[in-house]
């Protein structure tokens, strides 16, 4: 895995480094033959979905309607479904739930597999990667992540994916960077430090341990307990759960998800 990272660096650092925040596209509403269609495929796999308030649902609809329909799907060892399409554009717009700029707007192909795929020579397994040319994921293990699990394992591939997707596409893209994820994003990973040094201390962590690979990991595996168990990282990890409040503008563990929105007033 240490080799397919340091190639990704290389490739991402072709990509001009400098951003520029634009306006998010104009979030026409869905008509409510669509909304019923979408809010019935995507609630039946994402319990996140489930708990919005009705506002929420509308917007969250819209969003998946507008991502999916700028992105190109490839399906490879699976029939063309759009179902599919639309429950991954979801795993996206979950992770961008938060911010302006959602969608992503660097990464214009993704690729859904059939199951783990190997890469050119590599002889390891992947379930899931982002690289210049699209953000890849197996879809069997993506219902994987959406499934029921008894015990959490906050293993969620799209998730993962999603959040290294979001990062590549504020700091490596040239335009749809959002500057509240940039700005609060730069102090999040500034101020990782004492949980890091912590995990050294006691040598356990919430977290798993491939969330130490690096920087980057830290990031996705962090964003997947986030939302897989927010419970659960808040009570084990209170100030990284915060922090990651802060960088989404989200939190997970509430029925609003979005912070300081009223529930009431849906």
């Amino acid at each position: 895995m240490s080799s397919f990272l340091r190639k990704l660096n290389k490739l991402f650092a072709r990509v001009p480094a400098t951003t520029s925040a634009v306006a998010p596209a104009e979030e026409l509403e869905v008509d409510d033959a669509t909304f019923h269609d979408y809010s019935f495929l995507i609630g039946s796999v994402f319990s996140y979905f489930n708990d919005l308030p009705a506002a929420s649902k509308r917007k969250f609809v819209t969003r998946v309607y507008q991502f999916k329909n700028q992105k190109r799907f490839h399906f490879i060892g699976l029939e063309k479904n759009d179902d599919t399409a639309i429950l991954v554009s979801s795993s996206a717009v979950q992770v961008t739930f938060g911010l302006k700029n959602y969608q992503l707007s660097y990464f214009k192909d993704i690729y859904i597999l059939a199951d783990a795929y190997h890469m050119d020579s590599d002889n390891e397994l992947y379930i899931g990667h982002v690289a210049p040319d699209g953000i890849y994921l197996s879809w069997k293990h993506f219902l994987y992540g959406y499934s029921y699990k008894e015990k959490p394992d906050n293993i969620n591939v799209a998730v993962h994916e999603m959040a290294h997707a979001l990062l590549h596409n504020n700091f490596f893209a040239q335009y749809g960077a959002d500057m509240h994820f940039r700005l609060n994003y730069e102090k999040f990973s500034t101020s990782t430090g004492q949980i890091l040094a912590d995990v050294i201390t006691k040598k356990r962590s919430y977290l798993r341990s491939y969330a130490f690979s690096n920087m980057h990991e830290f990031w996705a595996v962090s964003v997947e307990a986030f939302f897989e168990h927010p419970k659960g990282l808040k009570e084990n990890m209170p100030d990284l759960y915060e922090a990651l409040c802060r960088v989404l503008n989200q939190d997970p563990g509430t029925s609003a998800k979005l912070i300081g929105q009223d529930v009431k007033a849906a």
